[in-house]
C-alpha cells in the first residue's frame, strides 16, 4: 500500500528541500476547495487523473459543504452550523502520523457512509436540489459531518500533492522517527553494545529506528535495513548507532532553527515581552482580529508578545484576496495574504491568522510530509 505520511513538530529548513507548494497541515476545507479550483485551471501536465476513491470522497465532501452553506442562509451567526472550533483541533504526534492513500480513503468513505443515517446519506449521494434543513439535531449532524469533511480533506490533499510524488519520495530522508524513538526510550550505544541483552519485544522497533537514522545519511532505506540486519547478526549494533546518530541529531535540530535570513530585526525585547510592529489595517475590525488572536497564541509561561500598530514601510501587513490559500511571502516576510471569502468570525480564519503570523516572525512550518512506498 502506498500512502502519504504527515508528522507534527518537523519542518524543512534546507533550500534543497523547498516544498513544491505550501499546504498547512490543518488547512480548512474551504482552503482545499480554493486550491483544487486553482489547480483545475492550471495547465500543469503533471496532474494525475483522479483515482475513483479520491473523486468520490471529494464529490461527497463538496456536496456536504454546499448543504451546510444552504442551511446556514436561514440561520443567524450564532446558530449557524460550524464544523470546527477551538475544541476540535487534533494533534498528530510524531509516532502516530496521518496516513492517506486512495485505498485508505476508499475504506474510510465506505465506513463513514455506512455509519450515516439514510436521511443524511441520501442527500450526500443524490444530485437532487439540496434541502434547507438537516434531518437531525445539530450536535448529531456535526459529529457525522466532521467525519465526512475530514475524509474530504484527506482526498483533496492527496489530489493536490500526488503530482509532486518524486519530491515527496526524496523527502523521506528527513524522517525523524528513528531519532525520536531512540531518544525517547533513552537507547544509546551503551544499551546496544550486546544484542543478547536486548529484549525480543524491542528488536523490531530498534531495527526500524536504526534504519531510519541511517536513512538520514544515506537516503537509501533498503541499504540501511541490510546494514542493520548485518549488524545484529555480528553483534555490531552500537557501531551502526555511532555511525549515524550525529547526522540524525542534526537533522532533528534543523527542524527547530529559524533560518538566519528569516530573523526579524524589528522586534523589541523588554524582559519577558517581545513587541512586534504591524501596519494598521484600513478596516478597524481587523485590529482586534489580529491582536486578540496573535497575542493569545504567542504567550507561554510568563512570556508574551505584544503588537504595536502604526505606519511601518518595512513592517508586516494584512492583505485579502478572493479564493487564495492563506500564506506569507516567505519566512520572515511581511505580507500575510488571507482569503477574503472566509469570514473572520469563523474559527478556521482565527486559527489561520495565528499560524501565518508565525511565518512573519520566522517560524517554519512545524510538520513533515513524505511519500512512503
Amino acid at each position: 500500500m502506498k500512502y502519504m505520511t504527515l508528522f507534527l513538530s518537523m519542518v524543512f529548513t534546507s533550500a534543497a528541500f523547498a516544498a513544491p507548494l505550501h499546504l498547512d497541515l490543518e488547512m480548512s476545507s474551504d482552503e482545499y476547495r480554493a486550491l483544487l479550483k486553482q489547480q483545475s485551471k492550471s495547465s500543469n501536465k503533471q496532474m494525475i487523473a483522479d483515482d475513483p476513491a479520491i473523486a468520490t470522497a471529494i464529490k461527497i465532501g463538496e456536496r456536504l459543504s454546499k448543504w451546510i452553506a444552504k442551511v446556514n442562509t436561514g440561520r443567524t451567526a450564532e446558530t449557524a452550523i460550524r464544523l470546527t472550533s477551538s475544541t476540535t483541533r487534533r494533534g498528530i504526534p510524531i509516532d502516530k502520523p496521518n496516513k492517506y492513500s486512495p485505498a485508505i480513503i476508499k475504506t474510510d468513505t465506505q465506513n463513514i457512509m455506512a455509519e450515516l443515517p439514510a436521511s443524511m446519506r441520501d442527500v450526500l449521494t443524490s444530485t437532487a436540489e439540496l434541502p434547507g434543513t438537516i434531518p437531525m439535531d445539530d450536535e448529531s449532524f456535526i459529529l457525522l459531518a466532521r467525519k465526512v469533511d475530514r475524509n474530504y480533506q484527506s482526498a483533496a490533499r492527496y489530489k493536490s500533492v500526488d503530482q509532486y510524488r518524486y519530491y515527496y519520495i526524496q523527502a523521506a530522508a528527513k524522517d525523524v522517527r528513528g531519532y525520536y524513538y531512540l531518544t525517547q526510550n533513552k537507547i544509546g550505544a551503551n544499551e546496544l553494545r550486546d544484542v543478547s541483552v536486548i529484549s525480543s519485544s524491542q528488536v523490531a522497533p530498534i531495527k526500524e529506528a536504526l534504519g531510519l537514522i541511517c536513512l538520514n545519511s544515506t537516503a537509501n532505506i533498503s541499504k540501511c535495513k541490510t546494514e542493520v540486519d548485518t549488524a545484529f547478526s555480528k553483534n555490531a549494533v552500537a557501531a551502526v548507532y555511532n555511525k549515524y546518530i550525529a547526522k540524525a541529531k542534526k537533522n532533528w535540530n534543523d527542524f527547530f532553527v529559524i533560518p538566519v535570513g528569516a530573523r526579524r530585526t524589528d522586534i523589541v525585547w523588554s524582559g519577558n515581552t517581545a513587541t512586534v510592529p504591524f501596519n494598521t489595517p484600513e478596516i478597524p475590525k481587523f485590529i482586534p482580529y489580529l491582536q486578540n488572536n496573535i497575542e493569545d497564541e504567542f504567550r507561554w509561561n510568563g512570556w508574551e508578545m505584544k503588537m504595536v500598530f502604526g505606519n511601518y514601510p518595512d513592517g508586516p501587513l494584512l492583505k485579502f484576496e478572493a479564493g487564495v490559500v492563506p500564506h506569507v511571502n516567505g519566512l520572515g516576510g511581511n505580507e500575510i495574504v488571507m482569503d477574503s471569502n472566509q469570514p473572520i468570525e469563523e474559527y478556521e480564519s482565527q486559527w489561520t491568522i495565528r499560524h501565518e503570523f508565525g511565518h512573519v516572525i520566522g517560524l517554519p512550518d512545524c510538520y513533515h510530509e513524505f511519500f512512503d512506498s
